[in-house]
Order: structure tokens, then sequence, then C-alpha cells
């Protein structure tokens, strides 16, 4: 089982694993030894959450093999520095698509004052304003347009979405911008975009990893304030 290993610094110290041989999937922990001994279930999870989708994920080998590390804010595996492909820009739509039916599936049922109830988080940080669900949902959507697709020198058509607008429209809005921007990449064949910054590294294998990540990370946040809100009931 092959994992790149980050370690974030600054804004949420601590170690990121991602197994890069399964788009989109990472688990993050305190440590390095206690992210690493997550691996082997969180794997399993997102596995069996591909098989719910008619999706299949090539199952790893058993033991860890750690394959980079790299430190710092918004920084590169060297894989990252290669070209994408079409099929893998194909596959990552395949995967919002899932992501977002399961979304939409958690949304369905949110009662109505949950929405933008401040949940008592016991560790939560001070810079990210995104804190209830309605937060989260204009989160997502501008996560995508207005960061990550920016940063491999997309210029968002849309506008950002706001807190107080439907969000079911801004999500669909955001998204159909994502997908067709990620379209036009594989038109135009520029499936690299290497952009490099102190700290601020990004390519299209970066971008593709992070927004499938973003969502899934963010549903499960939803469906544990959820739960917290129904159970102060």
């Amino acid at each position: 089982m092959r994992v790149w290993l980050h370690r974030s610094v600054g804004n949420e110290t601590g170690w990121n694993a991602w197994c890069l041989d399964l788009l989109g999937f990472a688990t993050w922990a305190r440590s390095e030894e206690e992210v690493l001994g997550r691996v082997p279930a969180k794997v399993g999870e997102h596995l069996a959450w591909l098989e719910s989708h008619g999706l299949s994920g090539t199952s790893p080998e058993s033991g860890l093999e750690v394959v980079e590390r790299v430190s710092g804010d918004e920084v590169l595996f060297s894989a990252d520095r290669s070209a994408g492909s079409a099929q893998t820009v194909d596959l990552a739509i395949r995967l919002l698509e899932a992501s977002r039916k399961d979304l939409l599936r958690v949304m369905d049922g949110v009662p109505e004052g949950a929405m933008d109830w401040d949940p008592p988080y016991s560790s939560f940080a001070s810079w990210a304003t995104w804190r209830s669900i309605r937060q989260i949902l204009a989160h997502i959507a501008n996560t995508e347009t207005h960061y990550y697709l920016a940063k491999i020198g997309w210029r968002p058509v849309c506008a950002p979405a706001q807190e107080r607008a439907e969000w079911r429209e801004f999500l669909h809005e955001h998204r159909t911008e994502t997908v067709n921007r990620l379209r036009e990449l594989c038109a135009s064949g520029d499936l690299c975009r290497l952009r490099q910054r102190p700290d601020d590294e990004w390519s299209v294998s970066k971008v593709l990893r992070r927004l499938i990540r973003h969502e899934l990370l963010h549903r499960k946040s939803i469906s544990r304030i959820v739960g917290a809100f129904q159970e102060r009931m």
C-alpha cells in the first residue's frame, strides 16, 4: 500500500496520508505514526464507497510503503509535477458525481434548524469561516471555482456563492463550471499546468485529488453536525 505523506504546518499542523493510487483518498492525524495507523481501515472505507457507486478501485497490497514525505503549506509531491491524463480527469468527474450524490442525500435529512446552528467544536481553526452547514456549503462551492481552479490559471465565471443564497442553486452552478473547466483541460491537452511559488505549488494532478477529497471531507462534517444537533434535542 503506497502512501505519500504531507506534513502540514501553520494553519493546521499535522500529517496527511495520501494514497495517490486511489484518486482523492487521504486521511489526517496529528502525528505520522497515528496517520499511518489509520490508513488501512480508511482505505477499506474508501473502497466500499467506490463500490457503492459502481466504481472500482484497486485493492492495495497489505503493508505500507511510504513513497515520499513533504512538508509545508500548499506543496507538491513529486508525482504531482507530472501531467495528468484524460482518463484521470474523466475518473475525477465520475468521483465528483458520486460525492455530490452523497452530499445531496445527506442534505435531504438536514432539519432547517440545523442549517445555521453553530456546533460546539472541540477544536476548530480560528481562521476558518465555515462553521455552520450553510457556511460549509458555500465554502464547498467557492473552493472549487475560486481556489482550486484559480490556482491552475482559470478565472472564475460564476460569482462567489453567498451564504444566504439558495444552496442547491449555487452548488449546481459552481459544480457545472468545475466540470466544464475539467473537460476544457482535456480538450486543450494542457494537463500539467505547473504553478510554483514558495509554499504555494499547484498542478492539475494536485487539483484533481484535492477537489474530490474536499467534498468527501465536508460531507462527513455535515453528517457529524446533523448528528450532534439531533442529540441535543
